[in-house]
Parts: C-alpha cells; sequence; structure tokens
C-alpha cells in the first residue's frame, strides 16, 4: 500500500526562515487536502521557536511558521513526507524544529531500488532489503522526486519541477489542478501551493509509469 503521503513545498531561506507552505495529502495517490499560508520572516533573521510565541494573533496577520510547527508535526506521525529535493525543506523544518519527536514510522523493511540510471521498464526494478528503525526521531525519511527523476529519467537532462513538468507534457494538467483545488491565486512556479501541487504530478507520474504499490520503494533514493 502507498498510504499516506503529505507533498510539501517551501518557499523561504535560512536567514528569513520559511515564508510560505504548501502540504498536499496524497492517500493510495489521491488527493485528499491541500493546505498552505503565507509567513511573515523571523526578526532580525533569527528563528522564532514554537515555544516563544504560542498563540496566533486575532487580526489575521502573517505569522512565523512555528505557529504551524504542531501541525507539521501531526501530518509527520501520520505519513511521510515527500518534497522535490528535499534537503532544503529537512533543513528548513530542522531549523525550527530538530525532531518532531519519537514517531513510529510503520515500516522496518525497506526495499530499496538498485537498478541502473538507464531502467525502461517497471520489470527492471531488483531491490535489496535494508533495516530501519521502528521508532523514528527525524522528519525523514522522505520521497524525494528529484532524485527519483535523476535516477530514473536521464533523458530528462533538467530536473527543476517545472522543467520535468513541461517535458513530460504536465503543464496544462497542473493549471486546471491548481483551478479545480482552488490554488488560482498561486498559479506560478516558486509558489509553494502551485510547486507542491508539481510535485504531487510528478510523484503520480512515476508511480503510474512503474506501477508502484509499495510506499516502501519511494523512500529517499
Amino acid at each position: 500500500m502507498l498510504g499516506t503521503i503529505h507533498v510539501i513545498d517551501f518557499e523561504g531561506n535560512r536567514s528569513y526562515g520559511i515564508l510560505e507552505y504548501g502540504l498536499i495529502t496524497l492517500k493510495n495517490n489521491t488527493i485528499v487536502d491541500i493546505s498552505s499560508a503565507s509567513c511573515c520572516k523571523n526578526p532580525s533573521g533569527q528563528t522564532i521557536h514554537f515555544a516563544e510565541h504560542s498563540r496566533f494573533p486575532s487580526n489575521g496577520e502573517k505569522v512565523s511558521f512555528a505557529h504551524h510547527l504542531p501541525f507539521f508535526i501531526k501530518k509527520r506521525a501520520e505519513g511521510i513526507f515527500c518534497a522535490h529535493g528535499t534537503s532544503v525543506e529537512d533543513r528548513l523544518l530542522r531549523q525550527y524544529c530538530p525532531t518532531p519527536g519519537t514517531i513510529d514510522c510503520g515500516i522496518k523493511n525497506i526495499p530499496k531500488p538498485t537498478a541502473s540510471r538507464n531502467i525502461a521498464t517497471k520489470s527492471q526494478i531488483s531491490t535489496t532489503t535494508i533495516m530501519a528503525s521502528p521508532k523514528n526521531i527525524s522528519w525523514g525519511p522522505w520521497i524525494d522526486t528529484y532524485k527519483i527523476y535523476r535516477k530514473y529519467y536521464p533523458a530528462a537532462r533538467h530536473y527543476e519541477v517545472a522543467e520535468l513538468i513541461r517535458h513530460f507534457g504536465l503543464m496544462k494538467k497542473l493549471d486546471d489542478w491548481a483551478t479545480k483545488y482552488n490554488l488560482s491565486k498561486t498559479m506560478t512556479f516558486h509558489r509553494a501551493p502551485y510547486d507542491a501541487l508539481a510535485t504531487v504530478l510528478l510523484l503520480q507520474n512515476f508511480i503510474n509509469h512503474y506501477q508502484i504499490k509499495d510506499i516502501r520503494f519511494l523512500l529517499d533514493h
């Protein structure tokens, strides 16, 4: 089973922190929920931890991403995180919160694809098994669509989200879905909700192409 996957994208940097996020929840490869928010930058470039500001302002002003941490910790406990180039998202999350706490991964044996970069059909996917602790104290393990596409689609040449969407002819579908899911105000690359939705399409494209049935085949390559 593919189970629950949360596809996330952040806009921001280490100095200002996370300025916008998009989070899209998939259950067995189907979108079931979308969440997004714009956040204020950290004052003086300093990290604000959740414990320092535990209440949202009542006037609707933007707040630090630190206020959204309980939501992300809850989501991580419910499923695996996915991003396009996970090192960025992982680093930004750890800037606010080094660990989401002890999480029961539910994954003990992780079959890891070992096929060559020139893989052409799902029959060419072979696996070895590595052991993972059933208890996890990091934001990972991650699903990284950037690494997946670098490995299994060498002919793509460029691996930025926008380039892959265009290479695989997914641009119209992306815009149609952005309208369908009320993301029309962020219908441009480098906006977190739109990039997260584009990452969903790339993940689904890979899953459908190779008929992946088990989430463990997707974990960080």
